[in-house]
């Protein structure tokens, strides 16, 4: 891809955010901005676009969400807190 396709898209994005959240008070833009997400917050259901089940990695005080189908070519990403136990 280059650069010009890259920044295309980047700005279509954000110009259909920006039009979209127009207007939205602030309480309301989380709820709003996670229903876009595919796999923020979905934990164990299947990844919209593949139908993969979305898994979990936990960091400290932190998670993330992702489809090891799409995202990661079929890994499985370590869990930070699990690994301290296997040891």
């Amino acid at each position: 891809m280059g650069q010009n396709f890259q920044h295309d898209a980047i700005q279509t994005v954000l110009t259909a955010a920006i039009d979209d959240l127009s207007g939205l008070d602030a309480r309301d833009l989380k709820p709003h901005k996670k229903a876009g997400f595919r796999v923020h917050a979905r934990t164990g259901q299947p990844c919209p676009a593949c139908g993969t089940t979305i898994a979990e990695v936990s960091f400290a005080e932190s998670s993330l969400q992702y489809c090891p189908a799409c995202q990661t070519g079929g890994k499985t990403l370590a869990d930070r807190r699990l690994s301290r136990l296997l040891k």
